[in-house]
C-alpha cells in the first residue's frame, strides 16, 4: 500500500504518473509522500515518526517542463528523497549521501559529460518557455543571480538573511573591470512571485535583466555568476562559469564552488560530472508526459527540445484564415503556447481592426488563401494540413485529425515551391534513433493493416499470376492535383497506365470521399471499366495494396503506403514521396528533382514523413503527442471500433 499526502490537486496529479510507474522501488511501499519542506513534506515526515513507518519527499527535477511550474505544466521529472530535501543544508539528503559515498564509473562520466553537452549546446533548462537568445559578444561580464523572496531555498539553504545588495556591492568590488548585470527571478518577471531584494535599490552601474531569456544562453555570456542558492548558479556550471554561492545549494562544498558559508557534512571533493551524474541520473526519476511512459534524462532532453519548437512557434498573436467553424472546435489544442492569442479571420478585408506588428503570424488552411496574398501583412505565413496517419474516420466527415503538419516554408504537396517536409527530407541526419524508431511504427502499420484514415474494412483479395496493379483515384478537386498533378486527371491516368500495360489486372479504388458523396470524383463505371478490370469501393487501401504488384497514381497518399508495404509505385504527377529514389517516376521535372537529390531508405522516408514533420494531438486529453504513442491509440481506437462492428 502507498500512502500519499498532498492536499492540492494539481500536485496530486501530477505525482500520480511517477507513483504508479513500474520502476518504483517497492521498498518503499507502506511510505508517507509529502511535497519538499512545504505543510505535505512536514505532515509526511510527522506521519511516519508516529507510526513507525517511511517518508519520503518529493521535489520537481532539475529539468521540469516546458512552461513555469507555477502555470501547472506537466513534469518531466521528479526527485525522491527518503533521507531529506536537496535543497535542504540544514540536514542530511540522499543526494548528500550519494555525493559523499558513491564511487562514479568511467561510463557514468562519460554519460554526464554527453549529457551535459547536450543540455548545453541545446539550452535545456529547468524551465523552457523562454524563447529569447542573449548575446554580449564577450564572456568578460559578471552576472548577480536574483531569486524570489521566501523562496524556500533561501530559507533552508542558509540564504535567509543575506542581503541581495550586499552581494551586488560585492560583485561590483571585486570586479572593477567587467560589467554588471542583475537577473531578474522567472516568477517575478512573470507577476507570480516577489522579488528579494527592491528592484530601485539596484546601484545605477549594474545593467537589469528584466526580460526572459533562456538561462543557459544568457549564462553562456558571463565569466562569473553570485547567487544565494539558484539553480542558475549550477547551470552557470555547467556552462563554464565561476561560481559565487552565498548560500549553500545542492553544488556548493563540494570543491567547485567559492563559499561563503561551509557544510561539515559534505567531506568529498567532486568534479562537475559527478555532481551533475549524482543529480540528473541517480536523484531524479524521468517521466515523458507525451508519450505517457517512463523516461531518462536523453529522451527527456530530446523531448523537450521538440515541443519547444512547437510551443516556441504557438507564442504570440496567431491569425487563422480558411479554418471552418468545426475546425476550430480542435485546432487551437494544437497552438496552445503560453499567453498566446488565437484569432479566427473570415476575410482579408477584417485585418484593418488589428494593429499587426512584426511577430504576428498568419496560419492558412490548405490553398483555401494564397500565401502570397498574406505576405503582404505577415512576415511568418504557414500552411496546415491533416497529418498522414489521421483519425479512424474521413475528415470530410468531420472526424478529429490526431495529427496536423504546419508548414512555413510550403506545403508537401504542392511541389512548385519548396517545403518544410522536402527541408527535412533533404537534411536531416537521420540517426539510429530515429530509424529504429520508424521501424517501429512501420511494423505497427504492417501488422495493424493502419493507414491515413482506417474506417474501411479490410478484407483478402486474391492474388493473381497476371501483373496487377492498383490505381487509388483521387478526388478531382483536390488540391494535391492542382498543385502537383502535372496535367493529369484520374482518366487521363487510367488511359495511360492501360495503354502502357494492355495484358495487366488492373484495379480501380474509388476515393473513400467519393464513395461518401463527400467529393466530386471519377465514378462512371462505363468509362472506368473501358480501362480498367475491376472497381473496388469499400475496402480497405491496405486490402487493396497488398493484392497488387504495383500501385500507379498521379499524387495519391495511397502511393506512400505502398512504398511502406515495399510495394513498385509508380508516379506520374509529383507527390511529395517522389524524387528520392524510391518510386518510378515519369513526369518528375529537372527543377524538383535538383531540390530531391537525395536518395532515401523507405525508414529515411518514413522518419521525415510521419514523425518529424506532423505534429500531434491526443483529442480525448487535448494535449500534444508523438507519432508512436498516437499511432498505437489509433490502433486501439480502430480494434475497439472493429470489435463493436462484429
Amino acid at each position: 500500500m502507498i500512502i500519499r499526502y498532498f492536499r492540492q490537486y494539481k500536485l496530486r496529479k501530477n505525482v500520480k504518473n511517477f507513483l504508479n510507474l513500474s520502476w518504483r522501488d517497492a521498498s518503499l511501499d507502506n511510505v508517507y509522500y509529502g511535497w519538499g519542506r512545504k505543510e505535505s513534506g512536514r505532515i509526511a515526515e510527522n506521519l511516519a515518526k508516529k507510526n513507525n513507518a517511511k517518508f519520503c519527499l518529493l521535489e520537481d527535477g532539475l529539468i521540469r517542463s516546458l512552461g513555469l511550474g507555477i502555470n501547472d505544466k506537466n513534469s518531466f521529472s521528479l526527485v525522491f528523497d527518503d533521507v531529506g530535501i536537496y535543497y535542504d543544508a540544514t540536514a542530511p539528503s540522499k543526494l548528500e549521501n550519494i555525493l559523499n559515498t558513491y564511487k562514479f564509473s568511467e561510463d557514468e562520466l562519460e554519460q554526464a559529460k554527453k549529457a551535459i553537452k547536450y543540455l548545453v549546446d541545446n539550452n535545456i533548462s529547468k524551465y523552457n518557455n523562454a524563447y529569447k537568445e542573449f548575446e554580449l559578444g564577450n564572456k568578460d561580464n559578471v552576472l548577480v543571480i536574483l531569486q524570489s523572496a521566501n523562496d524556500l531555498s533561501l530559507k533552508y539553504g542558509l540564504a535567509n538573511n543575506i542581503n541581495s545588495l550586499d552581494m551586488i556591492k560585492d560583485a561590483i568590488k571585486e570586479n572593477p573591470n567587467s560589467k554588471i548585470y542583475v537577473k531578474i527571478h522567472p516568477d517575478v518577471l512573470s507577476s507570480k512571485k516577489q522579488s528579494d531584494i527592491n528592484i530601485n535599490e539596484i546601484p545605477k552601474v549594474c545593467e537589469i535583466i528584466s526580460d526572459s531569456y533562456n538561462p543557459i544562453s544568457l549564462l553562456k555570456n558571463f565569466k562569473k555568476v553570485y547567487t544565494k542558492t539558484s539553480t542558475m548558479g549550477f547551470e552557470a556550471l555547467l556552462c563554464g562559469c565561476e561560481c559565487v554561492c552565498y548560500g549553500m545549494p545542492f553544488y556548493a562544498g563540494w570543491g567547485l564552488t567559492k563559499d561563503k558559508q561551509k557544510c561539515e557534512r559534505r567531506i568529498k571533493i567532486r568534479s562537475i560530472e559527478e555532481i551533475f551524474y549524482a543529480i540528473y541520473f541517480l536523484y531524479t526519476k524521468y517521466y515523458n508526459p507525451y508519450s505517457e511512459e517512463v523516461s531518462d534524462i536523453f529522451d527527456t532532453m530530446k523531448t523537450i527540445v521538440q515541443f519547444r519548437e512547437i510551443y516556441k512557434a504557438n507564442s504570440g498573436r496567431l491569425f487563422f484564415f480558411g479554418f471552418l467553424w468545426y475546425k476550430r472546435f480542435y485546432i487551437k489544442h494544437y497552438f496552445k503556447s503560453d499567453n498566446n492569442q488565437i484569432i479566427y479571420i473570415s476575410s482579408l478585408k477584417k485585418l484593418k481592426k488589428y494593429n499587426l506588428n512584426k511577430n504576428d503570424k498568419a496560419f492558412i488552411w490548405g490553398k483555401t488563401y494564397e500565401k502570397s496574398e498574406l505576405l503582404k501583412y505577415f512576415k511568418h505565413v504557414s500552411i496546415v494540413e491533416d497529418g498522414f496517419i489521421r483519425s479512424i474516420g474521413l475528415g470530410s466527415n468531420y472526424a478529429i485529425p490526431y495529427s496536423l503538419v504546419v508548414d512555413d516554408m510550403g506545403i508537401y504537396f504542392d511541389p512548385k515551391t519548396p517545403s518544410r517536409l522536402e527541408y527535412i527530407l533533404k537534411n536531416t541526419d537521420f540517426n539510429d534513433e530515429l530509424i529504429q524508431e520508424a521501424k517501429e511504427i512501420r511494423k505497427l502499420i504492417l501488422d495493424n493493416s493502419f493507414s491515413k484514415y482506417n474506417c474501411l474494412k479490410h478484407k483478402e483479395l486474391p492474388k493473381r499470376e497476371q501483373k496487377t496493379i492498383l490505381i487509388p483515384a483521387q478526388v478531382e478537386d483536390d488540391a494535391s492535383i492542382k498543385c502537383g498533378g502535372l496535367g493529369y486527371d484520374t482518366l487521363k491516368l487510367i488511359k495511360q497506365v492501360r495503354a502502357e500495360n494492355p495484358e495487366a489486372y488492373i484495379i480501380y479504388k474509388v476515393h473513400p470521399d467519393v464513395v461518401a458523396g463527400n467529393r466530386k470524383g471519377l465514378k462512371d463505371e462505363k468509362i472506368i471499366l473501358q480501362y480498367c478490370d475491376e472497381i473496388i469501393t469499400d475496402i480497405s487501401i491496405d486490402s487493396c495494396i497488398k493484392a497488387c504488384d504495383e500501385v500507379h497514381t498521379i499524387t495519391s497518399t495511397a502511393g506512400y503506403d505502398a512504398l511502406i508495404r515495399d510495394k513498385v509505385v509508380v508516379t506520374y504527377g509529383a507527390p511529395f514521396y517522389a524524387g528520392w529514389g524510391l518510386t518510378i517516376d515519369k513526369n518528375l521535372n529537372p527543377k524538383i528533382l535538383s531540390r530531391r537529390n537525395r536518395k532515401l531508405t523507405i525508414y529515411e522516408l518514413i522518419t521525415g514523413v510521419i514523425i518529424l514533420y506532423p505534429r500531434y494531438l491526443k483529442p480525448q486529453v487535448k494535449t500534444l503527442s508523438d507519432c508512436l504513442t498516437i499511432t498505437r491509440k489509433l490502433i486501439s481506437q480502430k480494434s475497439e471500433m472493429h470489435k463493436n462492428i462484429s
